[in-house]
């Protein structure tokens, strides 16, 4: 195998140490929760890597306690919605899209390399190689993996600004100094939030909520917004509308018309649109990552080399149609025939898996086999 350009995901950030600290915290949990913690990881990285965020904040009055302001990362502000049942649109903050990949690419690989134990080393490969990702067996083989992974729930954030006597939804004008200065909350929805403290303060916003998830004591109401997430989950599974949780998941599409003739949301906005379906559920990126798969496959061939897809949640809404068919399917090529008397035929070893494994966080699969 030639030289790849390998390097231990997260490492170059500032807040690497901070975020080994939340992930080592979800290793003796269930794998649903460790897909939780995931989006809370991804909501973090979102908030640190969104240049000009203070852009996006606006006053909200029906914030939790004494936070006033909002920012979040759909298109709906989910405490006006969850309190009042009122569709109240607020453009979402978006990292730059070369940054968001890269971010959940290596925020997976991440959690794969602490969580894993069969696993020695867990590398992501830059640049434009044949693969996302070099994962050393500790049974001395090597999976090369392609990455595809995305949050169901990116979180938002609340905030307490200076008493304001506006009463609305509206923006509000604050430099990066008046914005470092403001007391801050990432919010797990139905009123439960967890505090971050200023946002200048050290390793803003990981190191907070790894100090938070660290105190036992605050177990109970983080199980309480783990099951939000599960009601989320089945909703954003089984594209139910009629669920509440179903528009705060990402890739929710347009709100329903209540939203445009009640709230006057408008016209041809989506709370979120299907780019950010949740693990690795973009149908386009499923195309994309099972011809990587083959790619690899037939070049490494002859080596001992195994092929793998990465992701923190399975094809949720379409895994039955794209994903299942090729799950134990084998390939070969022309090339490797054998006519014995009257039987052209392949040998076993000569036949490979699609994906030798599919990795995620709540139920990973071997050559065609829940593991």
């Amino acid at each position: 195998m030639e030289e790849l350009n390998k390097k231990v995901p997260l490492k170059e950030y500032p807040w690497h140490d901070d975020a080994v600290r939340i992930i080592k915290w979800t290793k003796s949990k269930p794998p649903e929760y460790r897909a939780f913690i995931f989006d809370i990881c991804m909501s973090l990285a979102f908030i640190d890597s969104t240049s000009g965020i203070e852009k996006y904040v606006e006053t909200c009055p029906s914030c939790p306690e004494s936070y006033n302001a909002h920012l979040g990362f759909i298109n709906l502000c989910s405490p006006c919605y969850e309190k009042n049942e009122t569709w109240t649109y607020q453009k979402a903050a978006k990292p730059q899209s070369g940054a968001l990949g890269k971010l959940s690419s290596e925020m997976i690989l991440k959690f794969i390399e602490i969580l894993f134990d069969d696993f020695k080393c867990v590398f992501a490969i830059g640049g434009t190689e044949v693969a996302d990702a070099l994962i050393e067996h500790k049974n001395g083989f090597v999976i090369l993996a392609e990455v595809k992974s995305a949050p169901l729930l990116t979180f938002p954030l609340l905030f307490q600004i200076p008493k304001t006597t506006n009463l609305a939804h509206s923006k509000i004008s604050l430099t990066s100094s008046q914005f470092r200065e403001l007391n801050s909350a990432i919010y797990l929805h139905d009123k439960s939030y967890i505090h971050l403290g200023k946002v200048k303060s050290e390793n803003w916003p990981f190191k907070p909520f790894a100090d938070h998830l660290e105190d036992k004591g605050n177990l109970k109401e983080l199980e309480s917004s783990f099951k939000i997430w599960q009601k989320t989950k089945v909703a954003y599974a089984e594209k139910d509308r009629t669920s509440k949780f179903y528009y705060l998941a990402n890739a929710s599409g347009a709100p329903p018309n209540v939203a445009k003739e009640k709230d006057g949301w408008p016209q041809g906005e989506s709370i979120s649109d299907s780019k950010t379906s949740a693990g690795m559920d973009r149908t386009d990126d499923i195309k994309k990552g099972i011809y990587q798969v083959l790619k690899i496959g037939t070049k490494y061939k002859h080596q001992n080399v195994k092929t793998a897809i990465i992701s923190n949640l399975p094809a949720l809404r379409h895994g039955e149609v794209y994903v299942d068919p090729f799950k134990g399917m084998l390939w070969g090529n022309e090339g490797d025939l054998v006519t014995d008397k009257s039987l052209t035929y392949l040998k076993r070893e000569d036949l490979r898996y699609v994906f030798d494994y599919i990795i995620n966080l709540t139920d990973s699969i071997q050559g065609g086999k829940e593991i």
